[in-house]
């Protein structure tokens, strides 16, 4: 078996991801945008407001409007989704849903309508303002991608896009979506349902200010700085681990090599296999290899 993949981009799924960078505190130490981000945008929101976004936050958990964004069948600007979302029947909902095979929660209707309230105020204090270049260099890169996709190489793509992420044709699947995101810069997340997987992926669509690195060379030299992560790379030469193994050797606690392993795929310095039960990792020789003529390129410059 195997499976097609897709490339997509609209507005409303960068809208999310931003709000998801936003409000999950775990994964801010990781971003590029970093705390610094965090704490500016908190300026332009009532304390109430921002309460009452993370009381949805943690209502709606593993809920994704992936799916409903894919279906959007007009404008996926943020006002023309939501619009869309906010007149579509408790019936619809679910049978959208459930075509995902997509667990629905009892409440999705009030679910529905609490996630349009938090997007508009996350639209009208931050979203509508952001750099236009982001959203433009979004759909640029998903339409170079798209061209990519040629000839049954959409494993490949898939992999070149997530930097390291290999997905192998598992169970039902039959279709994987691709989004490039900006604002969690370096994650890569994914949404699995039965038939389909949808994995946004990072895009430093912004150049760097002149003269500066740009930041995947950056993440490429601070992974490669420390003497853990060099030791993870080490034992994952010519072979494959799980997290308990890579956990075992190294001898230190879940969460610091969870860390490690997070600034080691953001450099695109391992691969990731998934098949749909497990996940181990590998050393991606094609980051090494890269990293000459990166550093060349970028002191020639």
């Amino acid at each position: 078996m195997s499976y097609t993949v897709q490339v997509d981009f609209a507005p409303m799924y960068e809208c999310i991801a931003s709000l998801n960078a936003f409000l999950y505190k775990q994964n801010h130490n990781a971003m590029d945008a970093g705390k610094l981000w965090v704490r500016e945008v908190q300026e332009q929101f009532a304390p109430v407001q921002l309460q009452r976004m993370r009381e949805i936050i943690t209502i709606a958990e593993d809920f994704s409007l992936a799916p409903y964004i894919w279906t959007c069948p007009g404008q996926r600007t943020v006002s023309g989704f939501l619009n869309w979302f906010d007149e579509l029947s408790t019936g619809e909902l679910y049978e959208i849903s459930g075509r995902f095979g997509q667990s629905v929660p009892s409440n999705l209707a009030e679910l529905r309508s609490a996630a349009i309230e938090i997007l508009r105020v996350w639209d009208a204090g931050y979203f509508s303002g952001i750099d236009p270049q982001i959203l433009e260099g979004l759909q640029q890169e998903a339409d170079a991608r798209k061209d990519m996709l040629t000839g049954g190489n959409d494993m490949e793509v898939y992999e070149q896009a997530t930097a390291g992420m290999r997905l192998y044709p598992a169970g039902q699947l039959k279709q994987v979506i691709l989004i490039p995101q900006y604002h969690p810069r370096p994650l890569v997340t994914s949404a699995f349902y039965d038939e389909f997987v949808f994995t946004s992926y990072s895009c430093d669509v912004l150049p760097p200010e002149a003269g500066r690195p740009a930041p995947a060379l950056l993440r490429l030299t601070r992974a490669l700085s420390d003497e853990t992560r060099l030791y993870i790379l080490r034992l994952l030469t010519g072979k494959q681990l799980n997290f308990t193994e890579i956990v075992k050797l190294v001898g230190l606690s879940k969460s610091t090599i969870h860390y490690h392993l997070i600034a080691l795929r953001a450099a695109g310095l391992v691969i990731v296999h998934y098949n749909g039960k497990s996940i181990s990792y590998s050393l991606r020789l094609e980051a090494l290899n890269e990293l000459p003529h990166q550093i060349g390129t970028y002191l020639e410059s």
